[in-house]
């Protein structure tokens, strides 16, 4: 009995150590070059599928090629490459099967043409190329996108969208396989009210159905909406339900309780104006909303990942999300920058922490994913305004948020979040951390005024300060100083 107790106290020693396992990786590109989205390795690290094209960021562009991205707990990388004779591809959904193995999906096209043809493979846990196959689709073929893979046994049921040239708009293609890749049974709907931008898919394995998520549109509703495909991939129903807030970017996914988690943005409550938000739901299986909070700061343009996950979680009750602060949605400005958003709620959506990470460039968030060893991963774009071009970031946090290490160009994580910068009459102040105070500091370090701040939002007012310089110091009990901000008051 005592050997187990000790058996036991290392086990808990060796996770907490795996757990703390951080990294920055920064990867500058010299060809259009985005990850669409990960798997964990169940080790702590990641399998990115890293795609590249041509011309910059913000304008047309046509597939070269992609390949598979392994980056270790520790930030360690290994790259697979693939060909295909002389067609160009792209990746866009990876599984690791049950048995062993991957099954990749995405695109192929000669060169020089708009026709897309559908691409399967099937790797080893080497990831060395056991096949491929190539589908070709006689119309609707400008893009054949694969949503998501859900594997049922001894079969994969595949969400794909088809769309025309030169429509970004996708009708939606419902496809099994069995694992060698041999379609088994597929349905396409060439209907106009199910097509859609930007859908979510998820699978019900008890009854073999597949739910479709879209934000507007789809079959006459104006909001959020679910359509709900047979075993047969025959539509048995779209129904309408209510999200506050004008919604978009929603991803959708499973919780551990059977129900349903989302993120999505959404209008801050009771703002007049456009004034978007990180928001996390959850819904019953009915729809019937069980849980639902809004991140973000008042004023700023708060976003959830631009085409990838908002939201995963490993356990239940530790659900992380990520987003970016400041958006813009054409090259950014030289000199604009923006902020990683990096959260932990509990089950009930309340929040842990909110961390701000960057402040130093402009980052566009992609996805996040939640690793086996207790941390998250972030990935992101960073403009190069020398190349136009997004280099790769990847961060990997630990259950804290933080990375930790002796990394000099570690990037900046901060606890708080502080705006507007320059203030005027007041500066508002999110933190989370429990009993935290606000100082406000010459450039000297003399504190001339002392907050205590709300979990949240604390708004301190500054009529007492006279224009210039000051440092914003964040302390809390037991810790002391634990971060500073400079803000400049007009």
């Amino acid at each position: 009995m005592r050997n187990l107790f000790l058996l036991s106290i290392i086990l808990v020693i060796i996770c907490s150590v795996k757990a703390q396992s951080t990294y920055e990786l920064y990867i500058s590109v010299q060809q259009r070059t985005a990850s669409s989205t990960a798997i964990d390795d169940g080790n702590g690290g990641i399998i990115a599928l890293v795609n590249v094209q041509t011309g910059t960021n913000y304008g047309p562009s046509n597939y070269i090629n992609a390949y598979i991205l392994q980056i270790s707990p520790t930030g360690d990388t290994l790259t697979h490459r693939y060909s295909f004779h002389d067609t160009t591809f792209i990746f866009n959904r990876i599984h690791r099967l049950d048995e062993g193995g991957y099954f990749v999906t995405g695109e192929t096209r000669l060169p020089d043409t708009h026709v897309s043809h559908l691409l399967m493979v099937r790797l080893d846990n080497e990831f060395n190329m056991l096949w491929s196959k190539h589908f070709n689709y006689e119309d609707f073929n400008f893009h054949i996108w694969c949503y998501n893979i859900f594997q049922d046994g001894d079969t994969l049921i595949m969400p794909l969208g088809r769309s025309e040239f030169p429509g970004i708009a996708y009708y939606p293609l419902l496809i099994k396989t069995d694992l060698n890749g041999n379609i088994l049974h597929e349905v396409f709907h060439y209907t106009n009210s199910l097509r859609t931008d930007s859908p979510s898919f998820m699978y019900e394995k008890r009854n073999g159905r597949i739910w479709m998520f879209e934000d507007s549109f789809v079959a006459g509703f104006q909001g959020p909406s679910r359509s709900v495909f047979g075993r047969n991939f025959e539509l048995l129903y779209t129904e309408g339900f209510g999200v506050y807030g004008d919604p978009s970017r929603m991803y959708y996914t499973w919780d551990a309780d059977s129900n349903i988690l989302m993120s999505y943005i959404a209008n801050r409550i009771g703002a007049q104006y456009q004034d978007d938000e990180i928001w996390l739901a959850k819904y019953d299986t009915a729809m019937n909303r069980l849980y639902r909070n809004s991140y973000g700061t008042a004023d700023t343009m708060d976003n959830t990942p631009f085409w990838g996950s908002g939201v995963s979680f490993k356990h239940f009750d530790t659900i992380y999300f990520s987003g970016y602060k400041h958006k813009t949605m054409y090259p950014p400005n030289p000199g604009m920058v923006n902020w990683i958003v990096a959260g932990q709620t509990d089950a009930q959506l309340n929040p842990r922490f909110i961390h701000y990470i960057g402040g130093d460039q402009y980052y566009e968030t992609r996805y996040m994913l939640a690793t086996s060893d207790g941390g998250f991963v972030i990935q992101a774009g960073v403009f190069n305004h020398q190349t136009s071009l997004y280099d790769l970031l990847f961060l990997k946090l630990n259950n804290q948020g933080l990375i930790t290490g002796n990394n000099s160009k570690k990037i900046a994580v901060k606890r708080t979040f502080i705006s507007p910068n320059p203030a005027t009459d007041f500066v508002r102040v999110d933190c989370f951390l429990p009993f935290a105070k606000a100082n406000i500091m010459t450039l000297f370090g003399t504190t001339i005024l002392e907050f205590n701040l709300n979990t949240g939002s604390t708004r301190l007012p500054l009529q007492q300060l006279k224009p210039g310089i000051y440092l914003l110091g964040i302390t809390v009990p037991g810790t002391g100083l634990i971060e500073t901000h400079k803000f400049v008051k007009l």
